[in-house]
């Protein structure tokens, strides 16, 4: 289910996020010149980058995310606060953690594995198992549950929640239609002084 695209150039970016903390922004253009934009607060390059090829290829269709992976299942999504780890990004323990049902629902970080389409794969697993998934932002930043909320979007899932480990002001996130992954890129000022390369 990988993002079918041509990628022309790739550029990351570190900045510095308003609350302190470090991440890694992304910039993909796509050979029809769409640009596409990506992050991580995980410092791992890759993830954004595959964010930001999604992106592009959601801006080149102009459809939202969840258009590019299954169509939209919710028009929002609950958040809920907890303390529980998310499940380590290997199959291994996903397996185990199948098997055992010792979870319900199976708390994934989708930034931890990496690529967009593992969320969709790791749901269409759990729900063979009649389980939902409850997506983990580690960091409760507005990006990460954004990213979380449009993943979710997309899941065809009796439920699918976001969980934070703090608490944040509101209780449910809307599911953003706009062509790409939803991200409110303003909620950030360091993001607009960014200097991309062109290539």
């Amino acid at each position: 289910m990988a993002a079918p695209v041509s990628i022309a150039h790739t550029h990351v970016h570190a900045l510095r996020l308003a609350g302190g903390a470090e991440a890694l922004a992304a910039r993909v253009r796509i050979a029809d010149g769409t640009p596409g934009y990506g992050f991580t607060l995980n410092l791992e390059p890759a993830v954004a980058r595959d964010m930001a090829t999604w992106d592009a290829f959601a801006r080149a269709r102009a459809v939202p995310l969840y258009g590019l992976l299954g169509g939209l299942y919710r028009k929002s999504v609950i958040l809920t606060t907890d303390q529980s780890p998310a499940l380590p990004a290997d199959w291994a323990a996903l397996r185990k953690d199948l098997h055992g049902a010792k979870r319900e629902p199976l708390r994934i970080d989708p930034f931890a594995w990496g690529a967009v389409e593992m969320v969709p794969t790791i749901a269409a697993v759990a729900s063979s198992y009649g389980l939902g998934i409850a997506l983990l932002a580690p960091n409760a930043h507005v990006w990460e549950i954004q990213y979380c909320a449009a993943l979710a979007a997309s899941l065809r899932l009796e439920e699918t929640k976001v969980i934070v480990h703090q608490n944040v002001a509101q209780e449910s996130i809307q599911i953003s239609d706009r062509p790409g992954i939803g991200i409110d890129w303003t909620a950030e000022p360091a993001f607009s002084r960014l200097e991309w390369q062109e290539r």
